[in-house]
């Protein structure tokens, strides 16, 4: 890229309105004094395809990329790192010897958002849901060292496919819980409960019943709201640690934001501006 030219970094979705994603990620490379251009693109996604490699031709530093594309958008990639491949999935794009290299930061976004990696290592975790956002999830919790990864659902077709990808990917022993009568149980010695559905499954919530699980919960629920959901106030009422989905897309941007600039960024400000664009 030529010297004479801003960096350019974008957001690329099939809907950005209500996406909080461009005003923290302008916001933030103006607090940090960094010249550069981010900007948005909503994209039909027939055309993913054609976005990407434009992107990559008109030579952007880096992508973030919305939910609705992050699994399509792997095959269109010619380079993945290894947490991408694990997560089967790219929510950041970062240029590297040319080429914009597909990074998932939203599985590491969960032991970022904890603290660190050690606050899931020698960890056991339970993830509930069996899309994209439960792969990344699981995988970055394998990746963080935990002991344990448990996925949860009642689709069992789904879920033994999903544990068998995750077990090949990670190298690890994935087990399964199934979901029966809406109700979920964690498995003994669980200390981290993460929700993490996709799609149309947004909605829809087992019980979960945590009697088996460790004192200290931790419970995270990865849907970005602007409001308290019903999980996170059981688990408030249960005394459990919480996450929100809020923190989670804080820590999210963040490493996003540091794999393209090489600077730290703060978690709290990130979050702040999330949250003043969401009205909490």
């Amino acid at each position: 890229m030529s010297e004479t030219l801003l960096e350019r970094c974008a957001f690329l979705a099939a809907s950005a309105a209500g996406n909080p994603t461009h005003y923290v990620v302008e916001q933030a490379l103006t607090q940090a004094e960094l010249d550069w251009r981010f900007l948005s693109f909503e994209v039909d996604d027939a055309h993913l395809e054609k976005a990407l490699e434009g992107l990559d031709v008109l030579g952007f530093r880096g992508v973030l990329v919305a939910p609705e594309f992050r699994t399509a958008a792997v095959e269109y990639l010619e380079v993945l790192t290894p947490r991408a491949a694990a997560a089967g999935s790219v929510d950041c794009l970062v240029r590297e010897q040319g080429k914009l290299v597909g990074d998932n930061t939203f599985g590491a976004a969960l032991a970022d958002a904890l603290g660190g990696t050690d606050k899931v290592a020698e960890k056991s975790v339970m993830v509930i849901g069996c899309g994209s956002i439960a792969r990344a999830i699981a995988a970055g919790a394998c990746d963080a060292g935990a002991t344990a990864v448990h996925l949860a659902d009642s689709d069992e077709g789904q879920l033994a496919e999903l544990v068998e990808q995750l077990t090949e990917a990670t190298s690890q022993n994935i087990s399964p819980v199934s979901i029966n009568d809406n109700t979920v149980r964690t498995p003994a010695g669980v200390s981290i409960v993460v929700f993490a559905p996709d799609g149309d499954d947004q909605e829809s919530r087992p019980v979960i019943d945590t009697s088996a699980a460790e004192q200290k919960l931790t419970v995270v629920d990865t849907r970005l709201r602007g409001s308290r959901t019903g999980l996170l106030k059981f688990a408030n009422q249960q005394g459990a640690t919480i996450i929100d989905g809020v923190q989670l897309f804080a820590s999210e941007t963040a490493l996003a934001l540091e794999r393209w600039t090489g600077m730290a960024f703060d978690r709290a400000p990130l979050q702040e501006l999330a949250e003043e664009f969401l009205g909490l």
